[in-house]
This record gives C-alpha cells, sequence and structure tokens, in this order.
C-alpha cells in the first residue's frame, strides 16, 4: 500500500509540474524534487532509506506536446543500470626483437643446418590500424584484429650467404679468400595480428593484460644479400636473389603480457619459412618488445 500511494503521488505530481519549473514535497521523511527543464521533467527521491523498488522511481520522465493534443506522461528512462566497465584494448603499436630460425621442436635455434645465423637477427614493425571489441560488460575480455608491416633480417653466421642452387635454398662459403662483412636474408611482411586480451585494471588506472592469438602474414618481398671487400679493398655489395623459395604466407602463434602501454612478447611459426622441399626445414621464433599507443 505505501508503494502504491507513493506512485500516485508522484504520477499526480508529473501532470502539475508543467506549470512550475521546480517543485519540492516532503513525504515520509522523503524529500522529492520535481523540476522542468527543456521539455522534459526530471523526478527524483532523496533518501538513504528507500528501498529497491522505490530507488526505481528516481528517474526523468519526458513530456511530448503534440497539436492539440494534453501533455501526455510517459517514462523515458525506467531501467536499473548495468554494471558496465570500459577497458583498453592493446592492439597498435611499434615493436622490435630477436628474430631467429629453429627447428619445429625448438631443440635447435640458430644452428639448423642451412639455417645457421647470428644473435643478431632481428626484427622490427608497425601495426597501425585495428578493429576491436569489448566481449565482456564487467570484465576485461577484448578481442583484436590489426593490420600493419614488418621486416625480418636474418644474418648468416659463419661467412656463409644464403644462395639457391638446383631450385633449393641453402648456405653457402664464398669463394677462397673473400670475407662476407655482412651476409643477410630479409623479408618484408604485410602481417595481421588477431588477438584475445584479459586485463584487470587497477584503483589508480593501471592496466595489467596478457594476450595470445595468432599473427598472419603475406610475404612482399624477400631477398639475399652480401657485402665484402674485393681485391681492391673496395668494398662491394652485392644482391644474390630474390624470392629466396620463402613462403607467401605465414602463421604464428603468439602471445603478450604487458603492463599498461608496454609489453614483452614471444611468437613461434606454425608454417615453415622455406616451400617445402625447397630449403631447410625451420619455422621463425622471435622476442621482443612492444609499445602500444
Amino acid at each position: 500500500m505505501k508503494k502504491l500511494t507513493l506512485l500516485l503521488i508522484l504520477t499526480a505530481l508529473v501532470f502539475n509540474a508543467k506549470s512550475q519549473n521546480d517543485t519540492i514535497i516532503y513525504y515520509k521523511n522523503n524529500e522529492i524534487r520535481i523540476t522542468e527543464k527543456d521539455g522534459a521533467v526530471e523526478v527524483s527521491v532523496n533518501s538513504e532509506s528507500l528501498t529497491a523498488e522505490e530507488k526505481l522511481f528516481n528517474g526523468d520522465y519526458e513530456v511530448k506536446n503534440k497539436p492539440s493534443v494534453s501533455p501526455v506522461f510517459c517514462f523515458s528512462q525506467f531501467s536499473i543500470k548495468e554494471n558496465k566497465r570500459d577497458f583498453n584494448v592493446h592492439g597498435t603499436g611499434i615493436f622490435a626483437g630477436f628474430s631467429n630460425l629453429a627447428a619445429k621442436d625448438l631443440s635447435e635455434i640458430g644452428n639448423v643446418e642451412n639455417a645457421r645465423l647470428k644473435l643478431s637477427s632481428f626484427e622490427i614493425g608497425l601495426t597501425a590500424f585495428g578493429m576491436d571489441a569489448q566481449l565482456s560488460r564487467k570484465y576485461g575480455w577484448l578481442l583484436f584484429a590489426g593490420l600493419g608491416v614488418k621486416v625480418q633480417q636474418y644474418n648468416a653466421d659463419r661467412n656463409t650467404a644464403f644462395v639457391i642452387e638446383d631450385n633449393i635454398t641453402v648456405q653457402r662459403e664464398p669463394e677462397l679468400g673473400r670475407l662476407y662483412t655482412k651476409s643477410r636474408l630479409v623479408q618484408w611482411y604485410l602481417h595481421a595480428p588477431i588477438m584475445l586480451e584479459y586485463q584487470a585494471v587497477s584503483s589508480k588506472g593501471n592496466a595489467v593484460f596478457i594476450q595470445a592469438g595468432v599473427e598472419l602474414g603475406l610475404k612482399l618481398s624477400s631477398k639475399s644479400s652480401v657485402v665484402y671487400r674485393n681485391e681492391s679493398n673496395r668494398k662491394v655489395k652485392e644482391k644474390i636473389d630474390r624470392g629466396m623459395n620463402v613462403n607467401p604466407l605465414t602463421v604464428d602463434a603468439k602471445a603478450e603480457i604487458g603492463f599498461n602501454d608496454f609489453a614483452l612478447y614471444a611468437r613461434y611459426g606454425l608454417l615453415n619459412l622455406f616451400r617445402k622441399n625447397r630449403g631447410p626445414e625451420v619455422v621463425p621464433v622471435a622476442a621482443g618488445v612492444i609499445w602500444h599507443f
């Protein structure tokens, strides 16, 4: 009966609120304020002892005016708001790290036959575009899909270079007496990470997050080149070949762990770097840092 009486009083007051800007009444120690502004009537009940049902009567009510029709009373907002939090996904960014070639079981890294690399091999890249979705309205589950470019440089070890012999990519030493000061296999890719992220945000706004997913790659170019000095001690830059039997597509498993805008990442290739039977059986691996923006 108490709730019904309160509803009837509120209804009557809203109908009369059009003729005045601000009306305050008191009902059983509750202050009821009715304010008319810009064609809408706001009803608020100020009390710390309201029940959950009585709190439903706090809200904004719209009064619509139609020609030759009396004002119509209707609820424009009459719902309980859900507990929703906003989380910012970590997607676009600049990354750099060490890159190498390994056996599929990771038993050898950088020392596989015909794929022996220096530890100075590296990669850099940029994820410039992306789309994201918040999967949970309350918890920090997010999905990100991005697009960018990256370059990988594999520096050959033991004074060797990547060459093609009988349509197969192998590593070979130079002619007698020649020393390669640089020997590298370089690939450019268009890459597209697809990542699932979970993050937790502290009361101070700091975010700790982890990500896992896949990164797809489309090869844009690949070439092998060397630098050495000839008999006249002049520096010579020589391009050996292009293509190098490198697979046109890459599919990598990727994981990240980070704090705020910085993260550590690791990536493992699910496909061989070279085409089947056209080069050593190796997969690309990498680890480095990312700055998200």
